[in-house]
């Protein structure tokens, strides 16, 4: 199936039996985000900047690794605590050449992407 990207004109595909694996098809979203940690802060994934694979990195299918985005998507569904991503709120300076994202994520690749595929609109973050 594929996805759009939040203020990107793009789209990304995840393999149909990943998404059934996982468990999506079960899934129907009741909150803004996925259930994380209590200090976690709801970031829109509009504002974050789409975290980059690079190529030559082994993985799967387009840069995801199939057990481990399939793990997050059946977090996901079953209700499963998942930890804050940790976003780097970038510099006032840099949103010009970046708008309109205001936070880059550190690590999260997967969990970004999955919540995309949820139809989440925010992120549980870990703001540095």
């Amino acid at each position: 199936m594929r996805y759009p990207m939040p203020n990107y004109p793009c789209e990304f595909e995840i393999p149909d039996a990943w998404l059934a694996e996982a468990g999506l098809d079960r899934f129907t979203r009741t909150a803004p985000a996925y259930r994380s940690t209590a200090s976690a802060v709801p970031v829109p994934l509009r504002k974050i900047e789409p975290p980059y694979r690079t190529p030559s990195t082994p993985k799967d299918w387009c840069g995801f690794d199939h057990e481990r985005l399939v793990r997050v998507l059946n977090w996901i569904v079953t209700g499963a605590e998942i930890e804050a991503v940790p976003l780097l709120e970038l510099p006032s300076s840099d949103l010009p050449s970046r708008a309109p994202y205001g936070y880059r994520a550190l690590d999260g690749f997967h969990r970004f992407y999955a919540s995309i595929v949820a139809g989440f609109e925010c992120l549980p973050a870990a703001i540095k």
